[in-house]
């Protein structure tokens, strides 16, 4: 059937795809699971392709690349790959001879995959699972299965729940053990091949991302040695602030912002590591709730267990991740304070130089004022002189009767008022230009 329909977004079925990322594995007991969690950088990210395709060529497969997600049937086991954003998921799927049933941990399958290719894989081991799946036996007891198969784990920290809506029974210890694997059973009563995919999905994302979300403890450790320090600092300045000790406000804003850009460092250098830890926590109680957990009498459940180890770590990273905030916050305001009290006093620094400023210039505008007034007085003193040399000669010349006296007295008013007037004149032009 076709339909004219309207145009897609280009991203419609790349979005609608994400639905479909994480199908679950059909697992039917049987079966051994054999999970390798590897922490990559980008750099080793880019080495696994080549890494794998050894592994086809081993089996004479084509690699097909599927996005994030590789999968692929072997003759002796099958084979899927999984990309995530800081870490790279291996599982094999193996077969379990019926022989092997009362201890399912028996051999090493991963003796069939060429010599030396898994120890080299690319980046870290962060997690190794080792989980068979068989068939829950009809008719026994939670009790009596944990009996049954308890000799495969340490008895001091053997922890087993019934999970899922069918009830299947988990067993673990969380132990490394000598092999460097982490081992769990499943002894499944699910009906569907689907269901024992999904939660297998969910225990191997449960370990997974327990080990992520604990990478931050030991630096969250060490960051609780350190604050402390950079605490007692920042009280420090800011009772010296407070005080007024005497000590320069540039000087302490000096040492402020040394005390902020070592914790700005320790912000950045962590702050990424925080929120994934977060997140990993999140999801791992998550996760512990989609396993619809029951506990059985007088065995440790997984979700008590998980709760009561984890918690203390997950409070913790939140409080080395809340005191950096707090202490990044408070050296920020603190130092907006300090140089918000040098810009106030550098204001009225700059307001009293102003001020002398203003007063010298109206200092010097009086100064030079009386200088005008001098100057005429000079000139007119000077300049009456001169006329009264030019009246007596020219009274000799035209044989005229001179007076001094009444000569000067008609003189001083008319130069004093012209030497006035043009002094003022020139103050006048001067303003004008200014």
């Amino acid at each position: 059937m076709s339909i004219d329909l309207p145009n897609s977004h280009n991203q419609r079925h790349l979005l609608n795809d994400e639905l479909h990322q994480h199908p679950y594995e059909n697992l039917i007991p049987p079966e051994r699971v054999i999970c390798i969690g590897m922490q990559v950088s980008p750099e080793q990210r880019a080495m696994e392709l080549v890494h794998l395709q050894r592994l086809f060529d081993h089996f004479g497969q084509r690699l097909e690349l599927d996005g994030d997600r590789i999968r692929c049937n072997f003759d002796a086991f099958r084979f899927k790959l999984e990309k995530h954003q800081e870490f790279t998921r291996y599982k094999f799927i193996f077969a379990i001879d019926s022989d092997n049933h009362e201890d399912p941990f028996s051999g090493n399958p991963l003796d069939q995959l060429p010599k030396g290719w898994l120890a080299s894989l690319p980046g870290k081991m962060l997690t190794a699972m080792d989980v068979p799946i068989l068939s829950y036996a009809e008719g026994s007891s939670s009790t009596q299965m944990i009996e049954r198969f308890g000799h495969c784990f340490s008895q001091q920290t053997l922890i087993a729940s019934l999970v899922g809506r069918s009830e299947g029974l988990v067993i673990t210890d969380f132990a490394i053990r000598n092999d460097g694997m982490l081992r769990m059973l499943i002894l499944s009563r699910a009906s569907l091949p689907s269901q024992n995919g999904r939660l297998m999905l969910r225990l191997v994302e449960i370990e997974t991302y327990r080990m992520l979300a604990m990478l931050m403890l030991p630096d969250a450790r060490k960051l609780l040695q350190k604050l402390p320090q950079y605490d007692a600092r920042l009280t420090e300045l800011t009772s010296a602030i407070s005080r007024g000790s005497g000590r320069d406000d540039e000087q302490l804003l000096d040492e402020l912002s040394t005390l902020a850009a070592n914790v700005e460092s320790l912000v950045a250098s962590n702050y990424r590591r925080l929120s994934a830890s977060r997140a990993y926590f999140n999801l791992v109680t998550q996760r512990l709730s989609d396993l619809h957990e029951q506990p059985i009498e007088l065995v440790p459940s997984l979700r008590g267990i998980l709760n009561r180890r984890l918690e203390p770590a997950r409070m913790t990273c939140d409080s080395v991740s809340h005191w950096l905030e707090q202490l990044s916050q408070r050296v920020t305001h603190a130092s907006q304070l300090l140089r918000t009290r040098i810009d106030v006093g550098r204001e009225k620094q700059s307001q009293d130089l102003l001020k002398a400023m203003n007063d010298r210039f109206h200092l010097q505008l009086r100064l030079q004022s009386a200088a005008e007034m001098l100057s005429v007085a000079i000139f007119s003193f000077y300049a009456i002189g001169l006329l009264s040399y030019m009246g007596e000669a020219a009274a000799q010349l035209l044989s005229l009767t001179y007076n001094p006296i009444l000569f000067k007295a008609f003189a001083v008013p008319l130069v004093t008022a012209s030497a006035i007037f043009f002094v003022l004149r020139l103050r006048k032009r001067r303003t004008q230009q200014e």
